[in-house]
């Protein structure tokens, strides 16, 4: 095959890719959107039935997550049906090497440490948006990851945890696999952040979706699912209820506490381990023309636009 053939062929390959994420992001907000409205629905028939009229309670209405849930399930089935039952056994479900203690918390600290980096990412975006007189603080609830209710909750604690790894760490790094661990790594990592949509979420999603690719590839994704159940449960969910009764400065105090405690942790840790990390990196070359052709077809390219244009949408709103 001559080199334009090649490129063609790996374009083709990764355009998939693409576009089967923009198809589950159709069908995600298609079925968020009737969640939602099926809730508007249930709140506005009383007062119909009553005569009277009364405008929705849109903030309670976001909050059913059904239609992400099923969305999340439809996925699985689709994958299921496209891909056949082995590629659950022979290929998703594969565990390399035995997890232990010791790696598990280095793991579990990069998590958190990322928290801190996330935060310093927020408050730097925070000083770019006051200058044009705006601001992303009022994105930050919507985003947080806490849950008012039983939906949300099962939603953000579970089902997303669990169909974002079967996708992103299952369906989309194996594709990416066969072209070197560390391209599947970095690849499934940036569509992760690219796909949250939004810049409040997309540092933090890149950072640990580099650690859920790293324990994909050399552990298990059953080790992915649940360091992922453990940060939406734990350090987003639980440890907002915890803290739900402090003041605004004593929250922030304990975050800050927290946080930053897990950023010198993880600062040691890579320090400790920076000649095995410079091993990794440099362990198998990563051809130049796959990462050209990566960000150069048409499904990246349209999942992209998308997506920076959401991102591009909540900050001006």
């Amino acid at each position: 095959m001559t080199d334009k053939q090649i490129n063609k062929w790996l374009r083709r390959r990764f355009s998939t890719v693409g576009w089967a994420l923009m198809g589950y992001f159709v069908i995600l907000n298609i079925l968020s959107s009737l969640g939602i409205f099926w809730e508007i629905l249930n709140q506005m028939l009383p007062e119909i039935a009553a005569r009277r009229f009364a405008a929705p309670d849109l903030y309670a209405a976001s909050g059913n997550a059904w239609g992400y849930i099923v969305s999340g399930i439809v996925a699985m089935v689709i994958l299921d049906a496209w891909k056949g039952r082995d590629y659950w056994k022979q290929e998703l479900f594969v565990r390399e090497r035995r997890m232990n203690g010791n790696v598990l918390f280095c793991l579990l600290s990069l998590c958190i440490g990322a928290q801190m980096v996330n935060t310093i990412w927020i408050t730097g975006l925070e000083l770019i948006m006051n200058s044009f007189d705006r601001s992303v603080l009022n994105m930050l609830e919507s985003v947080s990851g806490s849950s008012d209710t039983f939906s949300m909750f099962l939603y953000a604690s579970v089902f997303a945890p669990l169909s974002e790894e079967l996708i992103f760490r299952g369906y989309i790094l194996r594709s990416l696999r066969p072209y070197g661990k560390r391209f599947a790594i970095l690849g499934s990592a940036l569509l992760f952040g690219l796909f949250h949509g939004n810049l409040l979420q997309a540092c933090y999603a890149i950072l640990v979706g580099l650690v859920l690719g790293y324990v994909t590839v050399e552990y298990s994704i059953v080790w992915a699912i649940g360091i992922h159940v453990f940060n939406n449960l734990v350090l987003a969910d639980l440890l907002t209820r915890l803290t739900a009764n402090l003041s605004e400065m004593a929250q922030g105090m304990v975050n800050l506490a927290l946080f930053g405690s897990f950023f010198l942790i993880s600062i040691g840790i890579l320090i400790r381990n920076r000649w095995d990390i410079q091993a990794y990196r440099h362990g198998e070359w990563m051809d130049r023309r796959v990462l050209k052709c990566f960000f150069t077809n048409s499904g990246i390219a349209v999942l992209s636009i998308v997506m920076l244009g959401s991102m591009l949408l909540m900050l001006l709103q």
